[in-house]
């Protein structure tokens, strides 16, 4: 490889109070001009420290960097740092920190007024041109960052040296800045060094993926080379075969690289450091379940998705529930539902926020890992918007009704055929994970109008911190997404929103907590003590006076990183479907406890199981009823309710779109009061009859599907459904 930079055997040791430290050892790389590389590795492993040696902000013990043949003794601005803090002068305004920079490597180059002109240029590339004259400490975190990455873009360097540069960047900042990156290094062909933590960053980013063993003595353990070609689609590579095999070889050294961290004492070391300390005796006595047993695990690792539904999982950490059942737990943002199933998969997470029907799709298919839920996280809470151009066609079709679930369908049908028939392509629509609600009521909602999803459109996926992002650039027409998402789409007056999730199916079900079968049979009393804890959770968010606050909780950059006001358009029990009407009222658009909201119904998993059939998605005979009952465990779920005192229904199954008002449901304690459950077409699904229910509808894949289903599931009478009582 062309020795451009030369990163040759570096070691550096520091002195500490207990003797020498080696943080670092051998550090060999050799980085060709052009070439984009991301350093990953669990904290600790010396990542920043192999930056800043670069850099010349440190000097190596043993060793040394080679930039263009010379020997890299001290900073310089051919090679631009963007540390994860943002480095501001505070006393300068946002227009002069950059301006400083710019005439500091341009004053002998470029005239005043050109100069001037570069500056604006790169602010408005991380769209702080609105905010020239501010100082730093009017602006926010996340603001302040993308004011130092336009500086280091300013001064055009050789290297760009990045530091986790977009971890407090909102999402939808995130993905511009690393498109906006890969378009600027490949129009300049500077060289990038850029340490990350996100899997799916590194692979979309980068030529080669670093991957650097644990401290101390840290050194690179593999290097991936990332063959896919420039420029890259994100959309397209969210189902290339060979951008997963990357993510998933970038997981799997970070996993083996996490079992060893946990094995060595420096694991616990850093565990005690990351949380407050505690008397660990107490801790002990703390860390026990209700019937006394003690608690496997106490310090969990629990994985979200930035979205309002999110809400249990930061309330039980906020509010002190989780360290009232005497759980340590540290919440993990993800970027995308792929990142949660790989990494509850290999026990990077110990639990997650999931998608309703990703355990059962680890089910479905054998080669998956195990997966179990006991518990429902909430209901409703998605939405489906198009962007304004596509609705501006739909409302010229003329079609009635536009405002309800099945008129804009039609519209869009319409819209689909003028399309067709003027030869244009078709439209693609988003969709978060293959296996979620949001991909079947989709498609349940443009089937009623006889729209092929297979056919007549293009459905993709995309993790809903990018769906505006996406909606925006016009990659997309449409999505369907959980909150905030649709709310920002509407409120930057980009879309549309046609249809709510519980416009399609009043109720139903969304989030779960999900954890691998392996890790809930070694973790019993642990896992009972988060349901505890999340239950708790979940009546406090149902108290409409607290939805305030958990707006400001979910606002923070740690969390969903969206303004209050965005979440609390929904989160407060009204929606906004346009810019230019006002929010209606929706009181049932987030449910987290009533409405028995928490228990794990196994209709619900039979019916997700019937879409999958109805989709093509199975492709073998399965004994549904016993994924059902293997996948959707309800007896966990009545331990632990019964241990904070919470009402469970008597029976496992319930008929599904029967009741379009308020309704009771027998309990263990007395009568449930329970919501409407009724689809938009009032067509019921009763879990004794799948077979019946598909008959219903006509799709092209429904033959294949009625094959499946009649070969593995016998009549209603010898299941006798709503018999499993525990």
């Amino acid at each position: 490889m062309n020795s451009y930079l030369n990163i040759d055997h570096i070691s550096i040791t520091f002195p500490t109070d207990n003797g020498p430290l080696n943080v670092l050892n051998g550090v060999d790389l050799k980085v060709g001009q052009g070439e984009f590389i991301s350093l990953i590795g669990h904290s600790g492993c010396g990542k920043s420290t192999v930056l800043n040696i670069v850099a010349g902000l440190l000097n190596a013990t043993e060793g040394g960097v080679i930039l263009e043949g010379k020997e890299v003794k001290e900073p310089g601005p051919d090679r631009a740092v963007v540390f994860q803090n943002h480095s501001l002068l505070p006393w300068l305004s946002v227009y002069d920190n950059v301006r400083l920079a710019v005439d500091q490597v341009f004053k002998k180059t470029k005239s005043k007024a050109e100069r001037h002109r570069w500056t604006l240029h790169n602010l408005e590339l991380v769209h702080m041109g609105h905010a020239l004259d501010r100082k730093p400490d009017e602006i926010s975190g996340g603001m302040k960052q993308r004011v130092g990455i336009a500086r280091a873009l300013a001064m055009e360097p050789k290297v760009l040296l990045m530091d986790e540069p977009f971890g407090a960047l909102d999402s939808l900042t995130r993905t511009h800045m690393q498109d906006s990156l890969m378009e600027i290094q490949a129009r300049l062909n500077n060289t990038v060094i850029m340490i990350t933590h996100d899997v799916d960053e590194a692979v979309l980013l980068s030529d080669r993926i670093v991957m650097m063993t644990n401290g101390p003595s840290a050194t690179v353990g593999e290097i991936l080379q990332i063959d896919l070609p420039r420029p890259r689609d994100r959309l397209a590579l969210a189902e290339n075969p060979t951008y997963n095999h990357y993510r998933a070889e970038v997981v799997r050294f970070l996993h083996e690289r996490h079992q060893t961290h946990d094995e060595d004492g420096s694991a616990a070391e850093a565990k005690a450091n990351s949380e407050s300390v505690v008397n660990m005796e107490s801790w002990k006595q703390s860390a026990r379940g209700h019937d006394g047993g003690q608690i496997e695990k106490p310090q969990l690792s629990l994985g979200f998705i930035p979205l309002t539904d999110c809400a249990p999982l930061v309330v039980a950490k906020e509010k002190g529930f989780f360290g009232e059942e005497g759980l340590q737990v540290t919440l993990s943002r993800e970027n995308s539902w792929a990142n949660i199933r790989d990494k509850v998969s290999v026990g990077m997470l110990d639990g997650a926020q999931m998608l309703a029907a990703m355990p059962l799709a680890n089910a479905v298919h054998g080669d998956a890992t195990p997966m179990v839920t006991a518990m429902n996280l909430d209901l409703n809470g998605n939405g489906i918007t198009v962007s304004n151009t596509l609705y501006a066609k739909m409302q010229a079709t003329g079609l009635p009704d536009l405002d309800t679930p099945m008129g804009s369908a039609h519209a869009l049908k319409q819209v689909i055929e003028d399309n067709r028939a003027a030869g244009e392509r078709r439209l693609m629509f988003a969709t978060v994970y293959p296996y979620s609600s949001h991909n079947y009521l989709l498609r349940y909602w443009l089937a009623s109008a006889g729209i092929d999803p297979d056919v007549d459109i293009e459905l993709t996926v995309v993790p809903p911190p990018q769906m505006v992002n996406y909606l925006q650039s016009g990659v997309i027409s449409g999505f369907c997404v959980g909150e905030p998402w649709n709310t920002l789409a509407v409120c930057n007056e980009l879309g549309t929103t046609v249809a709510t999730s519980y416009d399609i199916w009043n109720n139903h079900p969304e989030k779960v907590f999900g954890v691998a079968s392996s890790w809930a049979a070694a973790n019993p009393n642990t896992l009972q003590a988060v349901l505890r804890a999340l239950i708790k959770a979940c009546q406090w968010l149902d108290v409409p006076e607290h939805r305030a606050e958990v707006c400001e909780l979910l606002s923070q950059g740690r969390y969903v990183n969206a303004p209050q006001d965005i979440l609390e358009k929904s989160m407060l029990g009204t929606f906004q479907f346009s810019k230019e009407q006002a929010p209606r009222p929706l009181p049932d658009f987030n449910v987290f406890h009533r409405y028995a909201a928490n228990f794990p119904w196994r209709s619900h998993a039979l019916w997700f199981l019937t879409q999958m059939a109805r989709w093509g998605q199975l492709h073998k005979p399965l004994d549904l009823r016993r994924i059902a009952r293997d996948v959707y465990r309800p007896e966990l779920y009545r331990e632990a309710a019964k241990a904070v005192g919470v009402n469970v229904p008597v029976e496992d199954y319930k008929e599904e779109g029967t009741h379009a008002d308020a309704w009771t449901l027998p309990g263990l304690n007395g009568a449930l009061e329970m919501g409407a459950d009724r689809f938009f077409d009032h067509k019921p699904f009763s879990p004794a009859d799948p077979v019946g229910y598909l008959k219903g509808f006509e799709v092209a894949h429904i033959d294949a599907a009625l094959d499946l289903l009649q070969s593995v599931n016998p009549p209603a009478t010898e299941r006798g459904l709503n018999k499993e009582v525990v």
